[in-house]
């Protein structure tokens, strides 16, 4: 049975698919005019139109609301919590305090500032990571992978999906191939391997975060994310330090729990469905039986996320991977849950409410 499209999106079997070609076709336009037209210059650099969607405004409320209110939690209880516990509250509460405005100032000011700070996040998290693993000692590897992130947030920058799509696979080719062509078979396997999973991580998982700010409503779009994965953080961290419960993976992470991670998984639920009402109103995507089916996913991807550093770092034999932010460690410690998450976000909008339907593709490159 073929898909119908009604009104500018697919429909089969009652599900809407998505607008499945407006938003990623890389053609230059027919007119020929340059494609940096004054709705994409806004998107990227315009701070002006920022809260012209409703939703944004209402989001930063959300995302700002637990800094004014974790402080009076602390010093109420700070009889009943164990002393250890409270100063490390206090350590990752003023994390946040630094990381919440500068994320926020950063969605806020354009698209193109979104992209340029996922770049600089992806590259330095890559370093953290190669120091820990010892990669940083393969030079020329290392280039590579950076080569290839830059690519991928252009792509981005760009809009130009067939060329973000393709980075990946064509980078793995450039690591294994070019590193063969240095002639040294020895620990061949090891250095490539590393550098794939960097890539993948680094480049193409954090390379959605920039794609996500193509779409002309990006900005509570990706808000909901990034509120999502940090409520995630901190229901879990509350939680299993409250209640704590059997350890979720013992030999991996013995600080993580099963009701801290089941506990946070039902807060994201609830906050993608309650907020996701309004930020993807009009689409497929307001049915909060589906919103709930994201913000599971999003639950699930932040938790393996924060898994897989952990497994990392067990198996590199260190404790935390910087001192970059208090209470938190380093940056690739902050953002381990947003690398799966990021891929998983994208991909559930774009099947159910479609991504950049709008924007013209191929920004800067076409005309």
């Amino acid at each position: 049975m073929l898909p119908e499209r009604w009104g500018g999106r697919y429909h089969l079997a009652g599900w809407t698919l998505g607008e499945c070609t407006t938003g990623y076709r890389s053609l230059p336009s027919v007119s020929g005019t340059p494609a940096v037209t004054s709705d994409a210059r806004d998107r990227l650099i315009n701070p002006l139109v920022a809260f012209d969607n409703p939703a944004t405004p209402i989001l930063l409320a959300v995302a700002l609301a637990p800094l004014l209110i974790a402080p009076i939690v602390l010093r109420l209880g700070r009889r009943s919590i164990p002393p250890e516990t409270l100063k490390d509250a206090w350590l990752r509460y003023w994390g946040w305090v630094v990381l919440v405005p500068v994320m926020a100032a950063t969605v806020l000011l354009g698209a193109g500032w979104v992209m340029v700070g996922a770049a600089g996040v992806s590259i330095l998290c890559f370093r953290e990571y190669a120091r820990a693993t010892g990669l940083f000692r393969e030079k020329f590897i290392c280039y590579l992978v950076v080569l290839g992130v830059v690519i991928i947030h252009l792509a981005a920058l760009d809009n130009w999906y067939r060329l973000f799509v393709a980075s990946f696979p064509l980078g793995v080719a450039c690591i294994a191939g070019l590193s063969a062509a240095q002639d040294r078979p020895k620990g061949y396997i090891q250095r490539v391997a590393l550098a794939v999973v960097a890539f993948c991580l680094f480049g193409s998982g954090l390379g959605h975060i920039s794609f996500l700010a193509n779409d002309t409503d990006y900005r509570p779009r990706l808000a909901i994310v990034l509120i999502a994965v940090g409520f995630w953080d901190v229901t879990r961290y509350v939680i299993g330090k409250a209640i704590r419960g059997p350890r979720l993976a013992p030999m991996t992470n013995p600080d993580r729990t099963i009701y801290g991670s089941v506990g946070a998984g039902l807060v994201v639920i609830g906050f993608v469905v309650a907020a996701g009402g309004f930020v993807f109103a009009g689409t497929a995507l307001e049915d909060p039986a589906r919103l709930a089916v994201v913000g599971l996913l999003i639950a699930v991807a932040a938790q393996l996320g924060d898994l897989m550093l952990a497994a990392i770092k067990r198996d590199a034999g260190v404790e935390t991977l910087d001192l970059l932010i208090p209470g938190h460690g380093g940056l690739l410690d902050r953002f381990d849950s947003l690398i799966l998450v990021a891929p998983v976000a994208f991909h559930a909008i774009y099947f159910f409410a479609g991504q950049a339907v709008d924007a013209p593709a191929r920004v800067f490159t076409s005309g």
